[in-house]
């Protein structure tokens, strides 16, 4: 399938012409060299295409630890698009083993009415392990021409147990087309800065932001169940903090649900 449907890795070639340790090989105290200068190779580990033939891999996430169905050292990879190529309709997430094993770890066909997202499941390339074996995936979806749906905001953060089943969402007016996102562990759970594409409504008090506005989402806990609260998190710029922390209830596991 190409670059669209693959995991590709990088791999580094010795060089002959510099024995290690020597000067040559020694870049200069005060710099160091660009990254990727020692990668020289493109190999295949696996295609991406799961059997619904969803394609276009967008997120990319390694698993940290095992839980449930989640082996450690594994890739998940969410796909945007569906078999016929339309953008915003992707709803898979593989999971893929560093020998090259591929597996579908979810398929979101569709999601439950007590949580639901605004326009429905396109998988992007937010994608994130959270501690605890939370899987956490934004979602811009379209229609089956790739128009955005006439809501506003559009999207959603949809939260995964380890078993690979929606177990909650995560949406509010500061979640507007959830793009791309990173997330960094901290001692009551974690912190996922968000990337949005699109703006959000204007606000009895405020005007609408730029596109790009970056959330900040707290949950608060290494357990975002169903049990927790609807929207732990607020918005704003990322170099800021904001913070609501959710109230602690029984999270569930959602494992009596299948998507």
């Amino acid at each position: 399938m190409g670059g669209v449907a693959a995991l590709v890795v990088l791999a580094a070639a010795c060089s002959a012409s510099s024995a290690p340790g020597s000067a040559a090989s020694r870049p200069a105290a005060h710099a160091r060299p660009p990254f990727l200068t020692r990668f020289h190779s493109v190999r295949q580990i696996a295609s991406t295409v799961p059997s619904n033939g969803d394609v276009n891999p967008y997120g990319v996430a390694v698993v940290p630890h095992t839980a449930g169905r989640l082996v450690g050292g594994d890739t998940l990879v969410s796909n945007f698009n569906n078999t016929a190529n339309v953008q915003g309709t992707g709803t898979t997430i593989a999971e893929i083993s560093p020998g090259g094993a591929r597996r579908t770890f979810a398929r979101i066909r569709s999601l439950p009415a007590s949580h639901p997202c605004p326009g429905g499941v396109g998988l992007t390339t937010a994608l994130d392990v959270l501690p605890g074996g939370w899987v956490v995936v934004g979602s811009l979806p379209t229609s089956k021409d790739g128009t955005l749906p006439a809501v506003n905001p559009t999207g959603c953060l949809i939260v995964l147990n380890s078993a690979g089943n929606v177990v909650t969402t995560w949406s509010n007016p500061d979640i507007n087309g959830p793009w791309d996102m990173t997330m960094q562990a901290t001692a009551s759970g974690a912190d996922l800065f968000l990337a949005n594409v699109l703006s959000r409504p204007a606000g009895a008090s405020s005007a609408p932001p730029p596109a790009g506005l970056c959330t900040v989402v707290h949950p608060g806990t290494d357990r975002p169940g169903p049990g927790t609260q609807r929207n732990p998190l607020r918005g704003g710029n990322c170099d800021q903090q904001h913070r609501q922390d959710p109230r602690r209830r029984d999270p569930g596991h959602g494992g009596d649900r299948r998507n």
